[in-house]
């Protein structure tokens, strides 16, 4: 590797990643390092939005693997391969000009209403007309 001038695709691809030429100074191995540190410690915090993150793009990698390797069943490799993709795709939306978003809790459900659905109140009036004779 280096021996030729310039580099062919493939070599210029791998310095570039083994330099880890992204914003926030993180390779796949720190961020994997950052993973497993949170998934230990998370017990710890209220909510992952008050575990002391290093760098706050490390919050939304570290969620959004362990929302996907959970739901996935995914191996160590397949997490390394997906903090490496997420690590490339928060860097390249800094590099498009757009910010990175705070940390903050995600936002609840809404909550159902107290009291009948829609479908029980239709339910409950076919079985009134029924006993009355109305249907059949």
């Amino acid at each position: 590797m280096g021996n030729t001038w310039p580099p062919d695709l493939a070599e210029f691809v791998s310095l570039v990643s083994e330099s880890g030429a992204n914003p926030f100074n993180l390779t796949s191995e720190t961020v994997m390092t950052e993973y497993k540190r949170w998934r230990n410690e998370s017990y710890r915090y209220a909510g992952s939005d008050k575990y002391p993150w290093k760098q706050d793009v490390l919050y939304h990698i570290c969620v959004e693997m362990r929302r996907t390797g959970v739901e996935r069943q995914m191996t160590e490799g397949e997490l390394k391969k997906l903090a490496e993709k997420l690590l490339t795709k928060w860097t390249k939306h800094v590099a498009n000009g757009f910010t990175m978003p705070p940390i903050r809790r995600q936002l609840e459900a809404p909550r159902h209403p107290p009291g009948p659905t829609p479908a029980q109140i239709l339910m409950e009036e076919y079985k009134r007309r029924k006993a009355a004779g109305l249907t059949k």
